[in-house]
């Protein structure tokens, strides 16, 4: 098949430090080439990177904030390319272009899919575009606003980069945005009350947050913000903690940062909310808490897991050959309805 996919903005494509959208196109893009497809990618190029599939650059560097002018751009931009492409499938990664989506299938008679990797708006949710949910856990919030996505595919990562490790330090990691959302002051205030030490990935996307709940405490050897590091640097720490704190305040979506400390064979203690009672099997790959003090004696019982396990099942559910192999059947699903 020849696929076009419409990566975010806010990142190169492959990401540069943190990236979610960006890092899950370029994952699936990366394996849709190994399985013989033939890919373009329109996004934010670095001058420094190869990638095995094509790559367009709409904008030469990451936009933040996307404004009016870029979203017109952007649009404008996949409209023609799409329209004079001869491409089988347009796999949209970005809500705010699923209005150029829509004209797609409307005008240019393509097969055309956008994957909410973010809940979506109520204007988003207006349009006839196949959507794929990203969890079981999402899928039910977007019943409830009327849309029937048509699958639920996993992110997920290329294992083969994530060395599994059974020799673990003595600390534990956390990685993600920071901000009030992901309850990183929550693993902060457990470490301290266990004497256990912590160590922080991830931009701050709050500072106002960051400067109040998380800044004060980074005052010794027991809690270390390391910044957003480069993918070497989160592997290395990811491979060497004794679990991965996830505190998320809010009915995530999906976590990859969950996967990928699985991978490493790393087990996740994590707030049972959305998709991390999806990702996180109870008392095998991690366990789900309810509170602070679940979340202690989590900690407390993590060395009884059996760590092998957590890669078995990053294996079975969240490699990237599972995830392009269930697009490959969505995208054949929707070429069968033309």
């Amino acid at each position: 098949m020849r696929i076009l996919h419409a990566s975010h903005i806010s990142n190169y494509t492959p990401p540069v430090g943190y990236g979610g959208i960006e890092l899950m196109v370029d994952t699936l893009a990366r394996e849709q080439v190994a399985r013989e497809h033939e890919i373009l990618v329109l996004g934010v190029k670095s001058k420094n990177v190869e990638t095995p599939y094509g790559l367009r650059a709409v904008f030469t560097k990451p936009v933040g904030r996307p404004g009016l002018w870029h979203k017109l751009y952007y649009s404008l931009t996949l409209l023609k390319v799409a329209g004079f492409g001869d491409f089988d499938v347009v796999h949209i990664h970005v809500q705010w272009l699923t209005p150029a989506a829509s004209l797609i299938e409307c005008l240019a008679k393509r097969p055309t899919v956008l994957t909410l990797h973010a809940d979506p708006s109520k204007a988003v949710a207006k349009f006839r575009v196949p959507m794929v949910a990203i969890s079981q856990s999402q899928k039910s919030r977007l019943k409830r606003l009327g849309i029937k996505p048509v699958a639920v595919i996993y992110n997920s990562i290329d294992i083969k980069r994530y060395p599994f490790r059974t020799d673990k330090g003595d600390f534990f990691v956390y990685l993600g945005r920071i901000d009030e959302t992901k309850g990183l002051h929550i693993a902060i205030e457990v470490v301290k009350t266990l004497n256990e030490k912590l160590v922080i990935m991830g931009p701050i996307t709050n500072h106002r947050y960051f400067n109040t709940f998380i800044k004060p405490f980074i005052v010794n050897k027991d809690v270390i913000y390391l910044g957003e590091v480069d993918f070497k640097t989160k592997v290395e720490y990811l491979s060497r903690a004794k679990a991965l704190l996830y505190p998320v305040q809010y009915d995530e979506f999906f976590g990859i940062a969950m996967v990928e400390a699985l991978a490493t064979g790393t087990p996740v203690i994590g707030f049972q909310r959305g998709s991390v009672a999806e990702i996180v099997r109870d008392g095998v790959t991690g366990y789900l808490v309810k509170d602070t003090e679940e979340m202690r004696k989590a900690m407390k019982s993590v060395d009884k897991l059996n760590i092998r396990e957590c890669r078995r099942d990053v294996e079975r559910r969240f490699s990237s050959v599972v995830m392009a192999e269930c697009y490959e059947e969505l995208y054949k699903t929707l070429l069968g309805r033309l």
